[in-house]
């Protein structure tokens, strides 16, 4: 497995649009702040999932070790049998502020509804329209 993403994938994540105010932007990502992000997203996607930062559980779980150079990762379960509700694992030690935290739920809401697209500039655009479509809604509360 690679160490990390191809390039072309890494860039389209990084250009990937928050809609959070600037100062908002780089304050700290905590538990609760983010599964009410992650709500949101599964709210404007329609896709809902189960939020997981306990790494340990997510691979026991899975059946798929966690690497470490991971910021976020989707499991549907085995092609077998499907989860109605997917996992997502969000990686705290990487993903640490807020706009981090939207481009990883973005990316990985953006696997769960269009899986086919993989890293295409097609997938990314989508991730773009659900960041767009959660700066939409109500705002974080205080």
């Amino acid at each position: 497995m690679a160490d990390r993403a191809h390039p072309v994938t890494e860039q389209r994540h990084a250009d990937l649009r928050s809609p959070l105010p600037e100062h908002e932007r780089d304050l700290p990502v905590d538990v609760g702040w983010l599964r009410w992000r992650a709500k949101l997203f599964a709210t404007v996607s329609e896709r809902n999932f189960h939020l997981v930062t306990d790494l340990a559980a997510y691979a026991s779980i899975s059946g798929m070790p966690y690497l470490s150079h991971y910021a976020a990762q989707v499991y549907l379960g085995p092609k077998t049998g499907r989860l109605k509700v997917p996992l997502m694992a969000i990686n705290l030690g990487l993903v640490t502020t807020r706009e981090e935290a939207d481009r990883a739920l973005a990316h990985e809401t953006m696997h769960l509804v269009v899986p086919s697209y993989g890293h295409k500039a097609a997938a990314f655009a989508r991730a773009q329209l659900l960041l767009d479509q959660v700066g939409q809604l109500t705002t974080a509360p205080a």
